[in-house]
């Protein structure tokens, strides 16, 4: 997950009562050992995104009002975000909790804090909308006027990029042969196997902790792990491969035709009759940066070469 980060600079100037801030929830407490400010800033860039990891936000409307303030209320406060994906798309991000019914007042300095997440599963350009509507009520001698209703928009664009690079090889092996009775008392038949070996680069800013690594093989093959999770036993966490920026992790699979496994079976025929190039499955990733957020990636479909 994103680390949270928090904006000092207001992002609505007047005629507007209420202000729109990103920040971290405040402490009375500060810690002169630990290794962030307490004072953090959010930048226009957001700082680094990366693919796979969760994009996270505070957001904070502020009643700007003066304490002592009595000509005007603010009531029906609603914060509201969408981000906008390289793909064009806009996706509504869920940021209400499940006490909030778009009724909030604020009374003069009071805060409304709501907290967004969206999964970044795109490389490229995205833009974080957020909205704030609410009721701006002008009180009299003779009583409170009408509401009116104010609302204003902020955009925040940064940049998703990729954290792991992964470069694959696929060699064909030799079959292994096996009875078949379908084809005779003495049938043999033929099942194919590969080796597919997967280069993991690590173009991230900072170190990561490569937690998972696993093949997730199309039927009809199964897979078999070379790599060090293949290894199984209380100490294994402690075992997880350490990348740190550009360094380069080499995974290795065996990928073999299931005989047990009907499934796929005639598409792989098919297939290798063709020209031999056939699907074998994706690579799943798992990993930690150094701040302990979680990013997972799974490739497209991974397949075999074709034959001469």
């Amino acid at each position: 997950m994103a680390r949270p980060r928090s904006d000092t600079t207001s992002l609505a100037k007047e005629p507007h009562s209420l202000s729109l801030k990103a920040l971290a929830y405040p402490s009375d407490v500060s810690d002169q050992d630990f290794v962030l400010s307490p004072n953090l800033s959010l930048p226009p860039a957001f700082g680094s995104a990366y693919v796979g990891e969760t994009f996270s936000c505070s957001l904070c409307a502020n009643n700007e009002l003066l304490e002592k303030s009595v000509t005007k209320s603010i009531s029906g406060v609603r914060i509201s975000a969408e981000m906008q994906m390289p793909s064009h798309q806009s996706v509504s991000l869920p940021i209400s909790t499940p006490e909030d019914d778009g009724n909030v007042s604020l009374a003069p300095g009071a805060s409304l804090q709501r907290i967004v997440r969206y999964d970044l599963k795109e490389e490229g350009v995205h833009v974080l909308a957020v909205n704030l509507a609410y009721t701006e009520t002008t009180k009299s001698e003779t009583g409170p006027s009408s509401g009116r209703v104010r609302t204003f928009r902020k955009l925040y664009q940064f940049q998703a990029q990729p954290c792991l690079s992964v470069r694959t090889k696929v060699t064909e092996l030799a079959p292994t042969e096996v009875p078949d009775k379908s084809l005779g008392p003495y049938g043999r038949s033929f099942l194919v196997r590969y080796i597919l070996e997967a280069q993991l680069e690590n173009v991230a800013e900072g170190s990561i902790v490569l937690e998972q690594a696993s093949l997730l093989a199309y039927p009809p093959f199964k897979a078999t792990s070379f790599n060090w999770d293949a290894k199984s036993g209380a100490d294994h966490e402690d075992e997880d491969p350490l990348l740190n920026p550009r360094d380069v992790l080499q995974l290795a699979f065996l990928l073999e035709q299931d005989a047990g496994i009907s499934d796929g079976y005639e598409e792989l025929k098919v297939n290798l009759a063709r020209d031999g190039r056939t699907a074998l499955g994706q690579i799943a990733l798992e990993w930690r940066s150094g701040m302990g957020e979680k990013g997972q990636l799974t490739t497209g479909t991974l397949s075999s070469r074709k034959r001469a």
